[in-house]
């Protein structure tokens, strides 16, 4: 039975809720990497939401310190997008039993283009994670989805299979036998089941 991949939406609040666990100077590299968030911030948005913990009244910004703090610089400077007047953010407890960000980060075909073709620039995967404000798995993730075959890769796209499913569709190496799995197994296979179809159809 075919089944669509969970999706998640991100509550918002504006600036001036959200709180750090603890204030950092701003030196050298820290103030380096601040910057680099600013210029990506300013022109691609908030790419991935914050999470935040419920504390007297106020959000506690757990992870997405970095973000948060490149944004209260952007609006002290007068160039934060008028987009991000309320900030995108998820509870914590929301993403301690599914993968809601990368999924939703991975579900935008136009990051997985931007962040192919940095890495065919030769740019580091560090770099490439500091650039779109994402974390480094989730750019090996997005690395990952260029060895699925189209037909894998738009069923993620439109949500039709998550995360799990689509690691598990890469590490079958022939596009074919991924297509020909996707049809015989359907789209609410589990990730063992695709792992195990593939081992079978390969003694």
């Amino acid at each position: 039975m075919s089944t669509k991949a969970q999706t998640y939406i991100p509550r918002h609040a504006s600036l001036d809720e959200f709180d750090l666990i603890r204030g950092q100077v701003l030196l050298g590299r820290r103030l380096r990497d601040i910057q680099i968030l600013e210029n990506s911030i300013a022109r691609f948005g908030l790419l991935s939401p914050l999470i935040a913990l419920k504390k007297s009244k106020r959000l506690t910004v757990i992870d997405g310190r970095k973000r948060l703090t490149a944004i209260r610089r952007l609006e002290f400077q007068g160039r934060l997008p008028s987009s991000l007047s309320r900030l995108p953010y998820f509870f914590a407890h929301e993403t301690e039993k599914t993968e809601p960000i990368a999924s939703a980060l991975l579900s935008n075909s136009s990051l997985f283009d931007a962040v192919q073709a940095e890495f065919q620039r030769g740019t580091s995967t560090g770099t490439i994670a500091d650039r779109f404000q994402i974390s480094r798995q989730c750019v090996r993730d997005i690395l990952s989805l260029s060895r699925l075959s189209p037909m894998v890769r738009m069923a993620f796209f439109d949500r039709s299979i998550d995360l799990p499913q689509t690691r598990a569709y890469a590490a079958i190496p022939s596009p074919y036998e991924q297509d020909i799995c996707l049809m015989r197994l359907g789209k609410g296979a589990t990730p063992k089941q695709i792992l195990n179809e593939n081992r079978l159809s390969h003694p």
